[in-house]
């Protein structure tokens, strides 16, 4: 003979409601708006400073920065993934790649490249929906 258990709860039409899936953003992120803000953070930033050890810190304060403005976009159920790298400029090349699985029709990216007479500045904002 089968035990059913005590006290669990079955759902109601209440439950039932606040379970909402939302594979589609009502409101698609602006890459535009969001590059406009990474570039007015990194140029106010970055516009004095000389290629040192102290970029390794500048670079993450760039990077906690631009997530904190950009989420006062309030884009709602966007997660976003900021990657900065600065470097020295000198006469090398550098290449940068990223790979991620996501939805062409919800998920997107931004970037910016800054330039001084000393340093380079990647910076790659990326905005992943959660459903």
């Amino acid at each position: 003979m089968k035990k059913e258990p005590r006290d669990q709860k079955l759902p109601s039409d209440r439950d039932e409601q606040l379970i909402h899936y939302q594979t589609i953003p009502e409101r698609r992120f602006s890459t535009d708006r969001a590059r406009e803000v990474i570039k007015r953070i990194v140029d106010e930033r970055l516009e004095t400073v000389e290629y040192s050890c102290t970029c390794a810190v500048i670079s993450k304060e760039l990077s906690d920065c631009i997530k904190t403005t950009v989420k006062k976009l309030l884009y709602e159920r966007y997660k976003l993934v900021c990657f900065v790298a600065i470097g020295q400029l000198t006469d090398s090349v550098v290449n940068c790649s990223s790979r991620a699985v996501w939805s062409p029709t919800a998920d997107t990216f931004t970037e910016y490249i800054y330039k001084n007479r000393s340093l380079f500045a990647v910076c790659v904002l990326f905005a992943v929906y959660k459903e």
